[in-house]
Protein backbone atom coordinates (compact mmCIF):
# COMPACT_ATOMS: atom_id res chain seq x y z
CA UNK A 1 0.00 0.00 0.00
CA UNK A 2 2.65 2.49 0.87
CA UNK A 3 4.76 1.63 -2.17
CA UNK A 4 1.77 2.46 -4.09
CA UNK A 5 1.19 5.70 -2.22
CA UNK A 6 4.69 6.92 -2.58
CA UNK A 7 4.69 5.78 -6.65
CA UNK A 8 1.25 8.09 -7.04
CA UNK A 9 3.07 10.87 -4.79
CA UNK A 10 6.16 10.96 -7.21
CA UNK A 11 4.06 11.64 -10.23
CA UNK A 12 1.77 14.21 -8.95
CA UNK A 13 5.01 16.36 -7.56
CA UNK A 14 6.36 15.51 -10.98
CA UNK A 15 3.55 16.09 -13.74
CA UNK A 16 0.85 18.51 -11.75
CA UNK A 17 0.65 21.87 -10.44
CA UNK A 18 0.74 21.93 -6.50
CA UNK A 19 -0.81 25.06 -6.87
CA UNK A 20 -4.39 24.10 -8.31
CA UNK A 21 -4.74 21.49 -4.98
CA UNK A 22 -4.52 24.80 -2.31
CA UNK A 23 -6.92 25.32 0.14
CA UNK A 24 -10.19 23.32 0.30
CA UNK A 25 -8.97 21.23 -3.21
CA UNK A 26 -6.43 19.72 -1.21
CA UNK A 27 -9.05 17.20 -0.59
CA UNK A 28 -8.75 16.51 -4.18
CA UNK A 29 -5.13 15.93 -3.93
CA UNK A 30 -5.47 13.15 -1.12
CA UNK A 31 -7.96 11.52 -3.52
CA UNK A 32 -5.61 11.90 -5.90
CA UNK A 33 -2.61 10.19 -4.19
CA UNK A 34 -4.70 7.18 -2.84
CA UNK A 35 -6.24 6.44 -6.73
CA UNK A 36 -3.91 8.41 -8.72
CA UNK A 37 -6.93 9.94 -10.25
CA UNK A 38 -5.94 13.19 -12.10
CA UNK A 39 -9.55 14.28 -11.81
CA UNK A 40 -10.03 13.87 -8.58
CA UNK A 41 -13.05 15.87 -6.94
CA UNK A 42 -14.18 15.38 -3.33
CA UNK A 43 -17.77 16.66 -4.37
CA UNK A 44 -21.24 15.14 -2.79
CA UNK A 45 -17.98 13.29 -0.42
CA UNK A 46 -18.69 14.62 3.32
CA UNK A 47 -15.18 13.21 4.55
CA UNK A 48 -11.91 13.09 3.11
CA UNK A 49 -11.42 10.22 5.79
CA UNK A 50 -14.08 8.57 3.96
CA UNK A 51 -12.19 7.31 1.12
CA UNK A 52 -8.51 7.48 2.33
CA UNK A 53 -9.49 4.94 5.25
CA UNK A 54 -6.45 3.01 4.93
CA UNK A 55 -4.46 6.18 5.87
CA UNK A 56 -3.49 6.00 9.87
CA UNK A 57 -4.86 9.47 10.21
CA UNK A 58 -5.53 12.64 9.68
CA UNK A 59 -3.11 14.42 11.02
CA UNK A 60 -0.60 12.94 8.41
CA UNK A 61 -2.05 14.81 5.45
CA UNK A 62 -2.27 18.13 7.61
CA UNK A 63 1.38 17.57 7.57
CA UNK A 64 1.49 16.72 4.09
CA UNK A 65 -0.39 19.97 3.56
CA UNK A 66 1.78 22.41 5.46
CA UNK A 67 4.85 21.00 3.88
CA UNK A 68 3.92 20.66 0.37
CA UNK A 69 3.01 24.22 0.31
CA UNK A 70 6.00 25.30 2.24
CA UNK A 71 8.03 24.03 0.06
CA UNK A 72 7.10 24.76 -3.40
CA UNK A 73 5.82 28.13 -3.97
CA UNK A 74 4.94 27.41 -7.92
CA UNK A 75 5.32 24.49 -10.36
CA UNK A 76 8.69 24.92 -11.54
CA UNK A 77 10.41 24.74 -8.22
CA UNK A 78 8.68 20.78 -8.11
CA UNK A 79 10.06 20.49 -11.73
CA UNK A 80 13.38 21.66 -10.01
CA UNK A 81 13.23 18.11 -7.39
CA UNK A 82 12.67 15.43 -10.31
CA UNK A 83 14.85 17.31 -12.03
CA UNK A 84 17.66 15.88 -9.82
CA UNK A 85 16.79 12.45 -10.68
CA UNK A 86 15.74 11.07 -14.19
CA UNK A 87 12.29 10.12 -14.68
CA UNK A 88 13.40 6.36 -14.80
CA UNK A 89 15.22 6.60 -12.10
CA UNK A 90 14.07 4.50 -8.94
CA UNK A 91 16.06 6.77 -6.45
CA UNK A 92 13.85 9.65 -7.06
CA UNK A 93 10.57 7.00 -5.70
CA UNK A 94 13.22 6.08 -3.00
CA UNK A 95 13.55 10.14 -2.29
CA UNK A 96 9.95 10.56 -2.29
CA UNK A 97 9.05 7.38 0.29
CA UNK A 98 11.74 8.73 2.64
CA UNK A 99 10.09 12.17 2.62
CA UNK A 100 6.68 10.38 3.47
CA UNK A 101 8.49 8.81 6.37
CA UNK A 102 10.22 11.87 7.92
CA UNK A 103 7.20 13.43 7.69
CA UNK A 104 4.91 11.18 9.68
CA UNK A 105 7.52 11.55 12.49
CA UNK A 106 7.67 15.17 12.87
CA UNK A 107 5.41 15.69 15.91
CA UNK A 108 4.76 19.79 15.35
CA UNK A 109 3.60 22.44 12.78
CA UNK A 110 7.25 24.24 13.45
CA UNK A 111 9.16 21.07 12.49
CA UNK A 112 7.59 20.63 9.32
CA UNK A 113 7.97 24.33 8.62
CA UNK A 114 11.48 23.63 9.15
CA UNK A 115 11.44 20.45 7.45
CA UNK A 116 9.98 22.40 4.44
CA UNK A 117 12.85 25.54 4.44
CA UNK A 118 15.03 22.79 4.70
CA UNK A 119 13.75 20.81 1.25
CA UNK A 120 13.29 24.95 -0.59
CA UNK A 121 17.40 24.80 0.20
CA UNK A 122 17.84 21.75 -1.15
CA UNK A 123 16.04 22.30 -3.77
CA UNK A 124 17.12 25.86 -4.64
CA UNK A 125 20.93 25.01 -3.95
CA UNK A 126 23.25 21.99 -4.88
CA UNK A 127 23.04 20.87 -0.90
CA UNK A 128 24.05 17.42 -1.09
CA UNK A 129 21.51 14.51 -0.66
CA UNK A 130 23.57 13.17 2.65
CA UNK A 131 24.09 16.56 4.42
CA UNK A 132 20.52 17.24 3.87
CA UNK A 133 19.06 14.24 5.36
CA UNK A 134 21.28 14.66 8.78
CA UNK A 135 19.97 18.17 8.72
CA UNK A 136 16.54 16.62 8.34
CA UNK A 137 17.05 14.31 11.59
CA UNK A 138 17.97 16.74 13.42
CA UNK A 139 15.00 18.69 13.08
CA UNK A 140 12.79 15.36 13.98
CA UNK A 141 14.61 14.83 17.24
CA UNK A 142 14.66 18.09 18.39
CA UNK A 143 12.01 19.99 20.63
CA UNK A 144 10.23 22.58 18.51
CA UNK A 145 11.70 25.02 21.55
CA UNK A 146 15.31 23.54 21.47
CA UNK A 147 15.25 24.32 17.46
CA UNK A 148 14.12 27.77 18.53
CA UNK A 149 17.05 28.20 20.90
CA UNK A 150 19.74 27.36 18.26
CA UNK A 151 17.57 29.42 15.57
CA UNK A 152 18.05 32.38 18.15
CA UNK A 153 21.35 31.96 19.21
CA UNK A 154 23.93 34.38 17.69
CA UNK A 155 26.97 31.60 15.58
CA UNK A 156 29.53 33.46 17.45
CA UNK A 157 28.45 33.58 20.57
CA UNK A 158 29.82 31.93 23.83
CA UNK A 159 27.53 30.28 26.20
CA UNK A 160 27.75 28.81 29.99
CA UNK A 161 26.59 25.65 30.29
CA UNK A 162 22.74 25.20 30.90
CA UNK A 163 20.34 22.58 30.70
CA UNK A 164 18.84 23.35 27.14
CA UNK A 165 22.58 23.28 25.93
CA UNK A 166 23.28 20.21 28.06
CA UNK A 167 20.75 18.48 26.26
CA UNK A 168 21.90 19.62 22.72
CA UNK A 169 25.66 19.09 23.05
CA UNK A 170 24.26 15.46 23.50
CA UNK A 171 22.72 15.61 19.70
CA UNK A 172 26.26 17.05 18.83
CA UNK A 173 24.25 20.84 18.42
CA UNK A 174 26.54 22.47 20.57
CA UNK A 175 30.44 21.91 21.40
CA UNK A 176 32.84 22.68 24.29
CA UNK A 177 35.92 25.04 24.07
CA UNK A 178 38.25 25.35 26.34
CA UNK A 179 38.57 28.70 28.31
CA UNK A 180 42.69 30.11 28.85
CA UNK A 181 41.82 31.08 32.37
CA UNK A 182 40.51 27.36 32.73
CA UNK A 183 36.52 26.10 32.40
CA UNK A 184 34.70 25.96 29.28
CA UNK A 185 32.49 27.74 27.29
CA UNK A 186 29.96 26.40 24.76
CA UNK A 187 29.15 27.54 21.27
CA UNK A 188 27.43 26.11 18.40
CA UNK A 189 28.90 23.09 16.23
CA UNK A 190 29.04 23.28 12.71
CA UNK A 191 26.11 21.12 12.26
CA UNK A 192 24.26 23.58 13.84
CA UNK A 193 25.39 26.35 12.01
CA UNK A 194 24.90 24.63 8.44
CA UNK A 195 21.05 23.96 10.48
CA UNK A 196 20.71 27.66 10.94
CA UNK A 197 21.72 28.62 7.36
CA UNK A 198 19.52 26.13 5.80
CA UNK A 199 16.35 25.82 7.43
CA UNK A 200 16.03 27.64 10.35
CA UNK A 201 16.95 31.16 9.79
CA UNK A 202 16.51 30.40 6.10
CA UNK A 203 13.60 32.58 4.48
CA UNK A 204 13.03 32.22 0.83
CA UNK A 205 16.65 32.11 -0.05
CA UNK A 206 17.65 35.45 1.98
CA UNK A 207 19.55 34.40 4.67
CA UNK A 208 23.15 35.69 4.07
CA UNK A 209 25.43 33.51 6.36
CA UNK A 210 27.92 30.92 5.20
CA UNK A 211 26.19 28.28 2.26
CA UNK A 212 26.73 25.06 3.85
CA UNK A 213 26.08 22.05 0.62
CA UNK A 214 28.28 18.83 1.62
CA UNK A 215 29.43 17.53 4.53
CA UNK A 216 32.84 19.19 3.78
CA UNK A 217 31.68 22.78 4.34
CA UNK A 218 30.74 22.22 8.19
CA UNK A 219 33.63 22.60 10.46
CA UNK A 220 34.55 19.20 12.50
CA UNK A 221 33.38 18.67 16.02
CA UNK A 222 36.02 19.30 18.72
CA UNK A 223 37.72 16.14 19.64
CA UNK A 224 39.98 15.93 22.40
CA UNK A 225 42.85 13.72 20.95
CA UNK A 226 45.07 11.31 23.09
CA UNK A 227 47.79 11.74 24.36
CA UNK A 228 50.96 10.50 22.77
CA UNK A 229 52.20 7.73 24.41
CA UNK A 230 56.15 9.03 25.16
CA UNK A 231 54.50 12.48 26.43
CA UNK A 232 52.28 10.22 29.04
CA UNK A 233 55.41 7.89 30.43
CA UNK A 234 57.64 11.46 30.18
CA UNK A 235 54.85 13.03 32.99
CA UNK A 236 55.28 9.52 35.09
CA UNK A 237 58.43 9.58 34.84
CA UNK A 238 58.71 13.34 35.55
CA UNK A 239 55.64 14.50 37.51
CA UNK A 240 56.93 17.81 38.65
CA UNK A 241 58.08 18.74 34.84
CA UNK A 242 61.84 17.80 35.19
CA UNK A 243 62.20 20.63 37.88
CA UNK A 244 63.80 18.42 40.48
Amino acid sequence: MLDELTNNLAVILRDEDLQKYAGDAFGNFVKAVAFLDMGASVDGIKDVKDFVFYIPNALFWDKMQRYLFGTFKCYEEQVKLSSKFTKDNPNYIKFVKRQIHLIDKMDADEKIDYFANLTRYFLLHDMSIALYYKLANFISICTPEELSYIKDCNCDQKFSLNTMISSLYCYGLFEQVEREQGGADYVLSGFAKALKSSSLNFDEGLYTGKCFLTYDDVEPFSIAEPMPLETLNNLFENPDGGGH
